[in-house]
């Protein structure tokens, strides 16, 4: 084993390690903050705690899906009509 880690390995760029539906250089990852009542999170924390420890995802995970499944939701809604 001491040998696999002082051999050592090569450690992938950046620019490599992209994910497969983000790859345009136009669509840049932006951070910003949200307020969310305590009230909300807790719903949250406790639908993460029903779930089996292997199919649980982080609070902002959850929130992503959310507002991506809110976007395709209204997406079909305006193409309807």
């Amino acid at each position: 084993m001491q040998e696999m880690i002082s051999k050592g390995g090569s450690v992938l760029e950046p620019s490599v390690v992209t994910t497969a539906k983000h790859t345009p250089e136009e669509d840049k990852l932006k951070s910003f903050t949200f307020k969310i009542y305590e009230s909300e999170l807790a719903q949250i924390r406790a639908i993460q705690d029903s779930l089996p420890k292997r199919d649980r995802i982080s609070i902002h995970d959850f929130v992503l899906d959310a507002v991506k499944e809110k976007i395709k939701k209204m997406a079909k809604k305006s193409n309807l009509k």
